[in-house]
C-alpha cells in the first residue's frame, strides 16, 4: 500500500505532479459514459504483470495461449511486456460490463488515479489525461478510502514487488533475441507453467504463487538468458 510519508513531486508522462496524501479527498468517479470516453476504450494498451495475468487467467478461464491472441506484446529496453489492448475497447468489455471485474488490473481499479513507483514506494496521483468526459461528481472519500473500495492493496503490494524484479533483470546482459522472449515467457508471464519446478502443491493464494514465481525466476532467468 502507499506510504504515508508522500514524496512532493513525482514525474507523470514527462511532468512533474504532487503525489495525493491517503487523507485527501477524492470526489470522482467513472459515470455510465465512462466505458467510452477513456476506461475501458480508446486508450493506450495497458501493461499487465504477471499476478494481473494470472487473475485474468483464473477469472476468464482462458488458457494463457489463448490470451496472448487477446494480448498484444512487445518489448521495452529489451524486456518483454505484455499489454491489455482498448481500441476500439477492451476486449473483455460486453455489455453487461467487464467479464473480468472482480479480477480487473491495477489501472482500471486507481481509474481515475494512477500510480507512480519511486524511491521505492507507490504513490497515488491523479493525471490530467485521466480526467475524461466519463467522470462524474461523488460522495467525498478519502485517497485511503477510494483504494479500499477498489480492492487495490493487494494488487499494490504485488506490482511493487514486479518492479523491483524488473529493475533486477535489467541489471542483467540479455541477448536481444526472440528465444528471449519465448524462456521469459515461460519462466515469468504464463500461469500455466508451475511457479516452481519442485512445486509440491499449487500455492495457497494468487500472491502467494506470484511471489514464489519471482523467486524461482530470480535463478532461473539468468541461467535461461544471461548472455555467455
Amino acid at each position: 500500500m502507499p506510504d504515508s510519508t508522500i514524496t512532493r513531486v513525482v514525474t507523470v508522462a514527462g511532468e512533474q505532479t504532487e503525489p495525493l496524501a491517503p487523507s485527501d479527498a477524492v470526489e470522482l468517479a467513472c459515470g455510465t459514459e465512462g466505458c467510452s470516453a477513456n476506461c475501458c476504450a480508446a486508450g493506450p494498451p495497458i501493461v499487465l504483470n504477471p499476478y494481473e495475468i494470472a487473475r485474468i487467467r483464473a477469472e476468464s478461464g482462458m488458457p494463457y495461449e489463448d490470451l496472448l491472441d487477446v494480448f498484444e506484446t512487445g518489448r521495452a529496453k529489451g524486456f518483454p511486456v505484455v499489454m491489455l489492448p482498448r481500441t476500439p475497447a477492451c476486449f473483455f468489455l460486453t455489455a453487461q460490463g467487464c467479464r473480468i471485474y472482480n479480477a480487473r488490473p491495477l489501472a482500471c481499479r486507481l481509474f481515475p488515479l494512477g500510480r507512480v513507483y519511486h524511491q521505492s514506494r507507490s504513490h497515488i496521483v491523479l493525471p490530467g489525461n485521466n480526467r475524461c468526459d466519463g467522470l462524474v461528481s461523488s460522495p467525498s472519500r478519502t485517497v485511503t478510502e477510494y483504494l479500499a473500495d477498489q480492492e487495490t492493496g493487494r494488487f499494490i503490494e504485488m506490482a511493487d514487488q514486479w518492479i523491483d524484479f524488473v529493475s533486477e533483470i535489467e541489471q542483467l546482459d540479455l541477448p536481444d533475441a526472440p528465444v528471449t522472449s519465448v524462456a521469459f515467457h515461460m519462466l515469468v508471464y504464463s500461469p500455466d507453467t508451475p511457479p516452481a519446478a519442485d512445486q509440491g502443491h499449487p500455492p495457497d493464494d494468487p500472491e502467494a504463487g506470484f511471489l514464489l514465481r519471482l523467486a524461482t525466476a530470480r535463478t532461473q532467468v539468468p541461467r535461461f538468458l544471461k548472455r555467455a
